[in-house]
């Protein structure tokens, strides 16, 4: 199963920030005794480790989804209909970049890929930019590009975890904050947002591995048996 090796990596990357988390907790006072200036560094900086971990988690699921599609060998023409969006990325630019003069030629030949016989090879790197920061917007973008119909989050209440993360992540590796300033925060709170957002990574990871199996991409007509071959 390709998405087993997603999770296990997914596991790995979320593990090195719960043993940052033990860590941070085993340095903490208890109040009113005061603390050092590094407990509050090393919780800002949870942040941006936190932040890292779901970015990969997510990247390394788009990926194989998308090379999972492009090894399923689909002709263009068995997509569901919105999934062209992203079938067709490379079509698309084209047709931005075509300029005046070929811009017609350029609509012809994307209406004519999207009902061609030929095989469909994906850009495993088309969200590449989208995922620079992973916003909850970011995550119900890419639900709707890849045609997933199931809940962006596991849980409505672990959406506002999500933005607050990258929020705090950007204003630490950005500069606009010092890591003792967002660290501001006790590990009981650290963690509800590290359980919410490793949790909301394994629910993408499930959502896209369960996509996958049900070829949710590809038009009724051609979900069972699960592909058509394509024309020789």
């Amino acid at each position: 199963m390709p998405f087993i090796s997603v999770s296990q990596s997914s596991t790995l990357r979320f593990n090195e920030v719960r043993a940052l988390l033990t860590e941070i907790r085993s340095r903490e006072t208890i109040p009113p005794a005061p603390e050092t200036e590094i407990v509050s560094t090393l919780r800002g900086l949870f942040f941006v480790n936190l932040y890292g971990a779901f970015e990969f988690s997510i990247t390394e699921a788009v990926q194989t989804l998308l090379q999972e599609i492009t090894r399923a060998c689909i002709p263009y023409s068995q997509f569901e209909p919105l999934f062209h969006a992203v079938a067709l990325d490379g079509k698309f630019s084209a047709i931005s970049d075509a300029g005046r003069k070929k811009k017609w030629k350029a609509r012809r030949e994307l209406l004519s890929q999207q009902v061609s016989a030929t095989v469909c090879g994906l850009n495993d790197t088309a969200f590449h930019h989208d995922l620079q920061n992973i916003w909850f917007e970011t995550l119900s973008m890419l639900f709707d590009a890849l045609c997933i119909a199931e809940p962006v989050v596991p849980e409505a209440r672990l959406r506002g975890y999500i933005d607050e993360v990258v929020d705090r992540r950007n204003a630490v590796a950005h500069g606009r904050e010092s890591p003792a300033l967002i660290g501001r925060i006790r590990s009981t709170e650290l963690e509800l947002r590290l359980d919410a957002i490793s949790q909301t990574a394994t629910h993408v990871i499930l959502c896209f591995d369960k996509h996958l199996a049900n070829r949710g991409f590809v038009t009724l007509t051609y979900r069972n048996p699960p592909f058509a071959a394509a024309p020789a």
